[in-house]
């Protein structure tokens, strides 16, 4: 599979990551892939990417990640832009910013075994949240 059908399942992946199930992404995911994430580490095979992500939602459970439009493809993968947001809930970038919701862009690329997402590459700014929130309380 390559082309366009690569990016139907990127846009299934990323609702799934966006969904709030923590069980989602699986049926997206070979049983043994790697998630490498550039500030989070690098996660092999299904149970440890659960766990991970499970953490993440715990801190965030409105979670997104959404594909900007823009791919680039190769016979076995794709590489995208997204944005990621998700709301404050706790006072780890202060009490003022409870209740703000943060965004960050970033990149991935994809690379697939059939329709299978065998390794997936997270890049962003791991500072993007904090200017994200502070640019909101500077609007207030």
């Amino acid at each position: 599979m390559t082309g366009p059908d690569h990016i139907a399942q990127v846009y299934a992946l990323f609702g799934a990551w966006s969904s709030g199930d923590p069980d989602a992404p699986q049926r997206h995911l070979h049983a043994d892939a790697v998630l490498d994430d550039v500030i989070g580490g690098v996660y092999r095979g299904w149970p440890a990417i659960r766990a991970y992500f499970q953490r993440g939602l715990e801190r965030y459970p409105d979670l997104t990640l959404v594909p900007t439009g823009n791919f680039w493809r190769r016979e076995d993968g794709v590489a995208l832009t997204w944005v990621m947001s998700a709301t404050v809930r706790d006072e780890s970038f202060g009490a003022e910013a409870i209740g703000l919701r943060w965004q960050a862009s970033g990149m991935s690329y994809l690379v697939f075994d059939g329709d299978l997402v065998t390794r997936e590459v997270d890049y962003h700014d791991g500072g993007s949240r904090a200017r994200s929130i502070e640019a909101a309380l500077a609007r207030r």
